[in-house]
């Protein structure tokens, strides 16, 4: 008796060309789990408009995902044909860091948060992709004899000296008072600045690799001063505020980066609310109350660790709130305090 064994071939997981609406991700996931592309879709939505991260995992997919008609995905292609340039693939990695950072925060409504974040890291990563060296091959003449590649000028050169000429002439202005610079404007000034060079750079047929370089280093910085939400630079290192009489103390206490103290537990504070505001861009923040006060204290960190009179969270987008009341209920501190990156910690002096 002769038995016919149907043998199936292995599934394969692929993007397939008839079916797909997108990249093909959710096609090629439906049809090799036999599950409706239609289920995929809602999940990747979903994610994307609960924080962003539908459309990093997409995205991440369709690179590893090979097409139907490939053999190897988009991902393997780039780091076979790009192995003798690693430094490109690394910063390639950081940019993708970066933007996974800014499409945790983003928010879809009512207000975008760092969207536009990571869209602008995108588009720089695309920029410096496409400006870099591609090593291709040589040039031939009619012969067919290769020819020396022609040296293109670069503009990194020029991009850097108009920056540190602005960046000096702003400091200058800053340390005699004559502006009160806001940085966050500086920053965004010279990512402009750059972008200009790198677009005008490449449309005359310029080197502009060193240029994007320098320009993805200052969106990240630019990133960052706008995450944080607070004065990065207003004052690095180890400070301490220590007001001895109520008359002394100010409405509002500012640091940029380092080790910050605002110190009132010392205080004797007038019968009625006294109102505080202090602020950290990135390190640790240490508010000391009075002992015998009434404390009503907002605490909020964009990252890191708030402590508000022994009530802790950690994370991001940390929101606090704290009212102890003392053994001079009439005297009242209200505080509010805000770091960007850090710890946060209101204590009893």
């Amino acid at each position: 008796m002769e038995t016919t064994d149907t043998i199936r071939p292995a599934r394969r997981l692929a993007r397939p060309r008839e079916g797909r609406w997108l990249g093909g991700v959710a096609a090629a996931l439906g049809e090799y789990f036999d599950l409706s592309p239609a289920i995929y879709r809602v999940a990747f939505v979903a994610l994307a408009l609960a924080g962003g991260t539908g459309i990093l995992l997409y995205v991440a997919a369709w690179l590893v995902i090979p097409d139907a008609d490939e053999d190897s995905s988009v991902a393997e292609r780039m780091l076979r044909d790009h192995a003798d340039r690693p430094s490109r693939a690394i910063g390639l990695a950081l940019i993708a860091f970066v933007a996974i950072l800014g499409l945790s925060e983003a928010r879809w409504w009512p207000s975008p948060g760092n969207l536009w974040l990571a869209v602008a890291l995108g588009i720089a990563a695309l920029v410096w992709w496409g400006a870099s060296p591609r090593g291709a091959a040589a040039r031939h003449d009619v012969a067919g004899v290769p020819l020396p590649a022609r040296r293109r000028r670069s503009l990194f050169a020029v991009a850097t000296g108009t920056l540190l000429a602005g960046s000096g002439i702003v400091a200058l202005l800053d340390a005699t008072g004559v502006w009160n610079v806001d940085w966050r404007i500086v920053l965004g000034a010279m990512v402009i600045v750059t972008g200009g060079l790198v677009a005008a750079g490449a449309a005359a047929g310029l080197r502009v690799v060193g240029v994007a370089g320098l320009g993805v280093v200052l969106l990240a910085a630019l990133a960052l001063v706008l995450a944080v939400r607070v004065p990065v630079f207003a004052g690095w290192g180890d400070h301490t505020a220590h007001p001895t009489t109520a008359a002394g103390i100010a409405s509002t206490y500012e640091f940029g980066v380092g080790r910050y103290v605002v110190d009132l537990h010392d205080v004797a504070l007038p019968v009625g609310e006294t109102r505080v505001k202090t602020t950290l861009g990135v390190g640790y923040l240490l508010v000391k109350v009075p002992r015998d006060a009434t404390v009503e204290v907002d605490g909020r960190a964009s990252v890191g660790n708030v402590r508000l009179l022994g009530r802790e969270d950690n994370g991001g987008s940390v929101h606090e709130h704290v009212t102890a009341t003392g053994s001079r209920p009439a005297r009242v501190l209200v505080l509010d305090s805000r770091i960007g990156l850090g710890q946060l910690e209101v204590v009893r002096g």
